[in-house]
Order: C-alpha cells, then sequence, then structure tokens
C-alpha cells in the first residue's frame, strides 16, 4: 500500500459520522488532490494538508458548516444542527495545527459563550418545568379543597388552569428561543472557524 493510500485509508476513520456517499465524495476528493498535486509521501500530504485527524475533523467541520446553512435559510436550524456545527468546529479549532496563543483565546470564547448558552437553555427547561410543576400541585390541591372550601377550591383550580395555558404557551416558544440560542451559538462558532481558516490560507 503505497503512502497517499495509507493516508486516505487513516482519513476514512475518521469521517465515520458522515453519511457513505458524503463520506466516499469527501475521500474521492482527497485522493483525487493528493495525486494531482504530486504529493508521493506522507510528510509532503502532511505539511500541505494536516494529519489524518486533522483533516477528518475540518472536513466534518466543513460538512456540519454546510448543513447548518442550508437548514437556516428558512429560519434557526435545529437545537441538534447547531450544537454539531459548534461541537465539531471545537474539535477542529483543538486539533488545528494553529498558534497556541490563538488556539487557546478562541477555545477560552468558544467554551465560555457555550456554557452561557447552555445554562440559558437549562434555565428555561427549569421554568418550564416548574410552571408544570405548580401547575399540577394548583390542579391537586383545588380538587381536594372543592368540598370542604369550595371557593378555596375554585381558587386553586382556576390557578393550576391558568398555568397549563401558560405552559401551553411557553412550550412552543421556548422550543423557538432554544433554536434561536443555539443557531447564535452555530453562527459565531463559524464566524471564529472561518477567520481561523483564512487566517491559516493567507500564511
Amino acid at each position: 500500500m503505497t503512502e497517499p493510500q495509507k493516508y486516505i485509508n487513516d482519513l476514512a476513520a475518521y469521517l465515520s459520522p458522515l453519511a457513505a456517499k458524503d463520506r466516499d465524495d469527501a475521500l474521492e476528493f482527497y485522493d483525487e488532490y493528493i495525486a494531482d498535486a504530486g504529493l508521493n509521501t506522507r510528510k509532503a500530504i502532511e505539511e500541505k494538508l494536516g494529519t489524518p485527524r486533522q483533516l477528518g475533523h475540518k472536513i466534518l467541520a466543513d460538512y456540519s458548516i454546510k448543513v447548518n446553512d442550508k437548514a437556516a435559510k428558512k429560519g434557526p436550524a435545529s437545537a441538534k444542527s447547531s450544537w454539531r456545527v459548534f461541537w465539531w468546529v471545537l474539535v477542529a479549532i483543538i486539533t488545528s495545527p494553529i498558534t497556541l496563543g490563538l488556539g487557546i483565546a478562541v477555545l477560552a470564547v468558544l467554551i465560555g459563550i457555550g456554557a452561557a448558552a447552555l445554562g440559558l437553555i437549562i434555565g428555561i427547561i427549569a421554568m418550564i418545568g416548574s410552571i408544570a410543576v405548580i401547575a399540577v400541585v394548583a390542579l391537586y390541591a383545588g380538587v381536594t379543597l372543592l368540598i370542604v372550601e369550595p371557593f378555596s377550591g375554585l381558587f386553586y383550580l382556576g390557578i393550576g388552569l391558568t398555568l397549563i395555558g401558560l405552559f401551553l404557551i411557553c412550550v412552543p416558544l421556548s422550543y423557538w428561543l432554544i433554536r434561536l440560542i443555539a443557531q447564535g451559538i452555530a453562527n459565531f462558532a463559524k464566524f471564529l472557524y472561518n477567520r481561523i481558516q483564512a487566517r491559516r490560507e493567507a500564511k
């Protein structure tokens, strides 16, 4: 097995998250690229493209960005798609051969923003959960008090029903807000990633 073939085989191992067709297309592209560039040794290939691990993570980041951009044309992409962008960009930056100072700064910013967004999302979910729990407790209290204290029972039933209505309104709004937050994080990650790639290409 030649060194270019060994490199492509090693690269394939890092592209397992991709669908078979997308993985084959990427491998075919880089196989042809290596051949056209006349890169016959492992050292020459890695000087141009990086290690299979680095290139694999770059391909996954690029692919997740492409999918997210396509989905975001009709509004915020799914939270799963946006967080996938954040994750693969983070991994690509960690394994990318960039300067130590720049890498640490970018990672610190990404992790900080990601942690803040995750905390906000958890807070939203906790708030929705609290509304649901209080609504159930109020309804239970209202039903149990109806016989002994009808007015108090009706009061708690009213609170419970109001909270259920609020819950039904908040669930879709929260879902949309979470998608919006995740898309914002993905867009910021893409911005940093593109800046790093532009800096690498300028060298």
